[in-house]
């Protein structure tokens, strides 16, 4: 017999010498510890979105720290350009072309506090109370952050692609300069 039937239950008090539990109560008991365990479920599955967002905000912060790095940079190159322009004017050699600074991606910015309040709260009401709808409603919280996650990877795969372009166009400047 499989540990958690009723049959299990009834044998199991047979055998402690207890009273059988009646079918109802046995159905309830099963019952409720189901729900907690959709409850356990639901609330490391918040954890676990949870710290997936941090994780997501600290690389969203690195990209912007190396676009960041990347302007300056270019920055430094069309001022090194424009005082070596001239010299290499009228010295003959090629003069290199001005260039145009790759647009920097505006990102989401991180989880603000009213977001982390109702997040608070969802956990509260999933510890306090066993109702199938509250359980619905995190199941759709959980989608819904995945999904601003989704957002947020995309953005951030436009501001690694930006840097890319960036990082290589000034690679060329500088290939043009040194020659």
């Amino acid at each position: 017999m499989a540990e958690g039937t009723y049959e299990y239950e009834c044998m199991r008090a047979e055998l402690l010498g207890l009273a059988h539990p009646s079918r109802e109560e046995f159905e309830e008991k099963m019952k409720l510890r189901q729900e907690v365990e959709v409850e356990e479920q639901l609330t490391e599955q918040l954890k676990e979105v949870d710290l997936q967002e941090e994780s997501v905000q600290g690389t969203s912060g690195k990209m912007d720290e190396l676009t960041n790095i990347l302007t300056a940079t270019q920055q430094k190159i069309n001022k090194f350009k424009v005082a070596c322009g001239s010299l290499t004017s009228l010295l003959k050699l090629r003069p290199s072309t001005p260039s145009s600074e790759p647009a920097a991606a505006t990102g989401a910015e991180g989880k603000s506090i009213n977001d982390a309040l109702d997040t608070l709260d969802t956990m509260k009401d999933l510890n306090a109370s066993s109702d199938a709808t509250v359980a619905k409603a995190a199941a759709q919280d959980i989608g819904t952050k995945v999904t601003s996650q989704l957002d947020k990877l995309d953005s951030l795969l436009y501001k690694a692609d930006n840097a890319t372009y960036s990082m290589k166009h000034q690679t060329d400047q500088m290939k043009k300069i040194a020659k």
